[in-house]
């Protein structure tokens, strides 16, 4: 039998039935919400201590043994999908959530760029914990976090503060073979819906001559999004199903005699209807 704190029975053998539902009922909801809260904020800690462990620490020891440069940006990327699957297994054990896979097998293939919307705060550990290599575009602030930003430097990831170099750095990866991710809202998805999405993946594409990877995320129910406060907690077990779909060619509509920027609009425009239309699908 799976013990579980969300299906546990809370049945006594000493007072009547009827009692029993009335006081334990609502006892073992705030117990649970507790408990649940509590694991919530674990888990936080625990990614910020997993990052300067990353950073403080193994990060300069393998500078220090085998210098600096491409190889060792993919080294501490492997670290960091190990990294993540661990903590993706441990907040699982704890009850906190269920995350699914479908295609991501394709996810496996190098040289890639990967597009996916943005509902939770997980999406981008979940994506690395796939991934063998990836180089990830971040917020800028995020890039020079405390907590965050030395295991991203170190790394290789690409800030997004300044599009046009963000966009060059991409493209010149990709060419290299190295994959991408990129998640063109640019920051959390609304509770509803999609955000604006921003031009800088289709450039990328048009420029590199690089299909879409898209990955839709969805999140039932909702949580860890841009609205909520970090104590909040869902009602029960969240689930994070990640969707790897067919490549998004950009190919035709790049060899058109329109021009980039105009292209990269209705790339970008294409782009947004294939999620919109995912995400909707229940």
């Amino acid at each position: 039998m799976r013990f579980s704190l969300y299906t546990l029975p809370m049945q006594s053998e000493f007072q009547p039935k009827k009692v029993d539902e009335r006081l334990a009922g609502p006892l073992w909801r705030s117990v649970s919400r507790v408990f649940r809260t509590l694991v919530k904020a674990f888990a936080f800690i625990l990614l910020g201590v997993l990052s300067l462990l990353l950073g403080l620490v193994l990060i300069p020891i393998s500078r220090f043994i085998w210098g600096t440069g491409t190889k060792q940006e993919v080294r501490i990327q492997g670290w960091i999908q190990r990294m993540a699957q661990g903590y993706l297994f441990l907040i699982q054990a704890a009850g906190t959530c269920v995350i699914r896979f479908e295609g991501e097998e394709k996810l496996k293939e190098p040289g890639i760029l990967v597009v996916a919307n943005h509902p939770t705060l997980l999406d981008a550990v979940v994506l690395m914990s796939q991934m063998p290599q990836v180089d990830c575009v971040v917020k800028e602030r995020y890039f020079h976090d405390r907590f965050l930003g030395l295991a991203a430097q170190g790394a290789g990831y690409i800030p997004s503060g300044d599009g046009p170099r963000m966009v060059d750095i991409c493209v010149e990866k990709l060419n290299r073979g190295r994959s991408i991710m990129i998640f063109p809202e640019g920051t959390r998805s609304p509770s509803q819906g999609l955000g604006t999405f921003n031009r800088g993946a289709a450039h990328i594409a048009i420029r590199a001559n690089r299909s879409l990877v898209p990955v839709t995320i969805r999140c039932n129910p909702p949580t860890l999004n841009r609205e909520e406060k970090w104590w909040d907690v869902p009602r029960k077990r969240f689930e994070l199903t990640l969707c790897v779909g067919d490549s998004l060619p950009v190919c035709r509509m790049a060899q058109s005699d329109e021009s980039q920027a105009r292209v990269a609009r209705e790339v970008t425009e294409s782009m947004r209807h294939y999620f919109e239309r995912q995400v909707s699908i229940v």
